[in-house]
């Protein structure tokens, strides 16, 4: 089959994916070197290790299928919300579970579309590495960015919260990867941007003064174990531009 019907047959499945779990998504797809090319030097190199013996096969013609999953309206709602003068952990666990839920849903689905395509699933963001570190840049060695792959293949462009936001869920969306040499047309990136909204900067002091912090990451990794939630997840700047954000009329979970 050619590149074009290639493409219809893995939406066919991530579609029929999604309908089956009960949830929104979108899927998209990009070169394989572009990808590889756009990641940090550390992750490039774990990718090339992941690949191990078909990496010169993909360099010259592989795919990076990017799958993404949306969260649940209430879900994000549920994000901060205060109680008798402090943060209502209950309602915000909700969010937490949802992290995990489409984590599991996201993985399945990829290691589905792997199997169609004679690749290899990279699943969601593994869960609980926020503790377990000692510092967020031990944390780039240990993944591949889905982000990355979601940019080229048009699920979305980087907002300035660092997430990729996609123009009719946000950035309310978890991502996996799908690595494969099946031959697959191209979707197109989005010319999108955040323009001059700073919604998610007015919810977060440390992406707003991340010019200005050494390290604002690892100072966010801090904060979001000391919430003790349920999984090591916090989504203000998530809740902010979808709720407070200029697109926010036209997000729709």
């Amino acid at each position: 089959m050619d590149p074009h019907s290639n493409l219809q047959l893995v939406r066919e499945v991530f579609n029929e994916e999604s309908a089956q779990r009960g949830v929104k998504g979108i899927m998209g797809v990009s070169a394989f070197d572009v990808v590889l090319r756009g990641l940090m030097p550390i992750q490039r190199r774990m990718l090339e290790e992941l690949c191990a013996g078909e990496i010169r096969s993909l360099k010259r013609g592989g795919s990076v299928i990017s799958i993404a999953y949306a969260y649940p309206e209430y879900a994000i709602d549920a994000i901060a919300l205060s109680r008798e003068g402090s943060y209502d952990k209950e309602s915000w666990n909700t969010y937490a579970g949802w992290y995990h839920q489409l984590n599991e849903a996201l993985n399945a689905t990829a290691e589905r579309l792997a199997s169609e395509t004679d690749g290899l699933s990279i699943p969601a963001t593994t869960e609980g590495l926020g503790g377990e570190i000692k510092n967020v840049e031990d944390y780039y060695g240990m993944v591949v960015s889905h982000r990355v792959a979601a940019e080229h293949s048009g699920i979305g462009w980087r907002g300035k919260n660092e997430l990729i936001v996609n123009p009719i869920y946000s950035c309310a969306i978890r991502l996996a990867s799908v690595v494969t040499d099946l031959p697959l047309e191209r979707t197109t990136p989005l010319d999108g941007s955040c323009g001059d909204c700073r919604a998610c900067l007015k919810a977060c002091s440390f992406l707003r003064f991340k010019d200005r912090l050494n390290n604002y990451r690892e100072q966010c990794r801090r904060y979001i174990n000391s919430l003790g939630l349920e999984d090591t997840v916090c989504g203000k700047c998530i809740k902010a531009c979808y709720r407070e954000g200029i697109y926010r009329e036209q997000f729709k979970l």
